[in-house]
């Protein structure tokens, strides 16, 4: 793997811990004041976080699917 396990599962996490704090903000927004926009500026923050996890998810798999590649190709004798 290009990067360390660990290294992948802190950049999946990051966001997803974003996604959570942001979440029970956009809540306590609504239930206290009933903020509309401040709401949808939080749930913006979520969205945009849920579309950096995925993406570390795909860059995630094409380094998994690469690795595999090259494992199958030392394999191979000319």
């Amino acid at each position: 793997m290009k990067r360390s396990t660990s290294a992948l599962i802190h950049d999946v996490r990051n966001p997803l811990n974003t996604i959570s704090i942001n979440a029970e903000l956009g809540k306590l927004t609504l239930m206290k004041n009933g903020d509309i926009n401040k709401a949808l500026q939080i749930f913006d923050v979520i969205l945009a976080e849920c579309r950096l996890c995925s993406k570390k998810i795909t860059e995630l798999k094409e380094s998994l699917q690469d690795d595999s590649a090259k494992d199958v190709l030392k394999d191979v004798k000319p």
